[in-house]
């Protein structure tokens, strides 16, 4: 069996989306959170130190008979980790505050494929995180993530010459009714899609994010006209435009964050909407639901050689108790795509190619054992 087809399904937990592996001999169940935003794949495990609730079983190293620690003169921990005592250490700091510390390790990972059976593959490096803080504390979904950025610690490096260093997903409109679990796919499991845009994926010092060239963006079909290098990466580490499925909500750098809200603000001034403020979502532009009302404003990404249009099903958070919805964008120090606003798209990262390919896609039909 070649682990070009695995074939992982990608399940939602509120706003994330997550997919599962087996760990270990014997193997053992995690549900990782899949993100394209981070390269350390890392679960938690025993003996714990600081441990977050979560509903699989902390895995146990000690009870896996392929399980070793990653020795420090190995090439990874040299260039991505550090030697502590002897040991191959990870120390991760995540945007969101979050912070996984323990020992780069080595193990049989067990996936699912495209016929349904199981494919082991062994030595994949990973984080046996046992100190951990302030990682989702909202969720007891997940055991840990899967990372899938171009960094070398990632799953997508570390399997890139089976996988022709392509992967795929296409993420299933969490409201859709009877909605379907969709796919995590790799090399010739990835379907022949027609009519893909395509975008380069840019080459920088922060190389190991998937960062795009985004030229402006459409707010209701309207050009906003921002000037060339408003979305560019500074010299300062902020700026930049990064895609990120890890990552809720999209977020756009401060300045054009404005810019775009007071489209959306003159966009629905007409309908004499009631504002809402101070959202237990925490997002800045909200109004209250009007019966019957529908017509709610799109966005574009401009990028370099393609256009990304969100639906306006993915540009919004409902929340359906108190009855007001918001524009689901934040402000940030960069400009990133979001898992919420990819929705309904087919995503190709082809890493030889270096490019980002897409186009919009019922993501729901995507379900394992389904290729095109």
């Amino acid at each position: 069996m070649n682990p070009e087809n695995i074939n992982l399904p990608v399940h939602k937990y509120n706003f994330f989306f997550g997919v599962q592996v087996f760990l270990g001999t014997p193997k053992r169940s995690k549900t990782l959170l899949m993100d394209t935003g981070s390269s350390l794949v890392w679960t938690q495990c025993k003996p714990c130190i600081r441990c977050f609730n979560q509903t699989d079983p902390i895995f146990e190293p000690t009870a896996s008979s392929t399980y070793r620690k990653l020795p420090c003169g190995h090439p990874l921990c040299r260039q991505r980790f550090q030697c502590i005592n002897g040991e191959c250490v990870h120390n991760k700091t995540y945007s969101s505050g979050a912070l996984i510390k323990g020992l780069v390790s080595l193990e049989t990972f067990t996936f699912p494929s495209n016929n349904r059976t199981l494919i082991p593959i062994r030595n994949i490096a990973f984080g046996c995180a046992n100190d951990n803080e302030n990682f989702m504390p909202q969720s007891r979904s997940f055991s840990g993530m899967l990372g899938l950025s171009p960094g070398p610690d990632s799953l997508i490096t570390q399997l890139g010459d089976l996988t022709r260093n392509r992967f795929s997903y296409c993420l299933a409109y969490a409201f859709r009714p009877m909605s379907q679990n969709s796919v995590l796919r790799f090399g010739e499991d990835i379907p022949n899609v027609p009519n893909l845009k395509r975008t380069p994926l840019l080459q920088t010092y922060r190389s190991f994010h998937y960062q795009l060239n985004l030229v402006d963006i459409s707010v209701a079909g309207n050009r906003l006209n921002f000037p060339p290098g408003a979305f560019s990466l500074r010299q300062n580490g902020s700026g930049g435009c990064y895609i990120d499925s890890g990552s809720t909500l999209s977020f756009i750098t401060r300045e054009p964050y404005g810019v775009v809200m007071r489209a959306f603000e003159r966009y629905f001034l007409p309908f004499g909407l009631q504002r809402v403020h101070n959202s237990s979502e925490g997002l800045e532009l909200c109004y209250r639901q009007k019966v019957g009302f529908h017509q709610y404003a799109g966005l574009t990404f401009h990028f370099q050689d393609a256009d990304l249009v969100v639906q306006p099903k993915c540009m919004y958070v409902h929340n359906n108790r108190l009855r007001y919805f918001c524009v689901a964008l934040a402000p940030a120090m960069a400009t990133v795509v979001g898992a919420w606003q990819q929705q309904d798209t087919r995503f190709i990262y082809d890493l030889n190619m270096q490019q980002l390919q897409f186009a919009p896609e019922d993501c729901s039909r995507d379900v394992r054992g389904f290729k095109s």
